[in-house]
């Protein structure tokens, strides 16, 4: 019973390190060396944009954990450089849930039925990063 506790706890954790990437754009050859850059304007040489970048993880994923992620998809879809844009927090709602009970008695009088319900929400802390891949000219 532990080892399936244990098991249950370090799948969540998996879960919640998590980093969505969603990627809009165009594909080269992979590359090896990516340069970063945080502003448009640091960047010297000539480039066109490729693509844009969102990555997505719940609060518990560091920024730097999630700039890894960016570095390697950048990687993977041939970019030479990636900008940073940006990094926003901000909370979504969690999956709102409701039990019901319902329970009927036979009365002197007749039958009664009472039905009970409670909810539950929260919400949940995420984070933001959003870059443009660029390929040097």
């Amino acid at each position: 019973m532990r080892r399936i506790v244990s098991l249950a706890a370090a799948a969540l954790l998996l879960a919640a390190g998590c980093t969505k990437i969603d990627y809009v754009g165009k594909q080269f050859s992979p590359t090896v060396d990516v340069d970063i850059f945080f502003a448009m304007d640091d960047v010297e040489r000539e480039y066109e944009v490729m693509g844009h970048l969102t990555a997505t993880a719940n609060d518990i994923v560091s920024a730097e954990k999630m700039q890894e992620e960016i570095l390697k998809k950048a990687r993977e879809k041939g970019a030479d450089a990636v900008v940073i844009l940006g990094l926003d927090r901000y909370a979504t709602s969690a999956p709102a849930s409701w039990s019901e009970t319902t329970k009927t008695e036979e009365t002197g009088t007749g039958t009664k039925t009472t039905t009970t319900g409670s909810s539950s929400s929260g919400t949940e802390e995420k984070k933001e990063i959003r870059a443009t891949f660029l390929k040097y000219r």
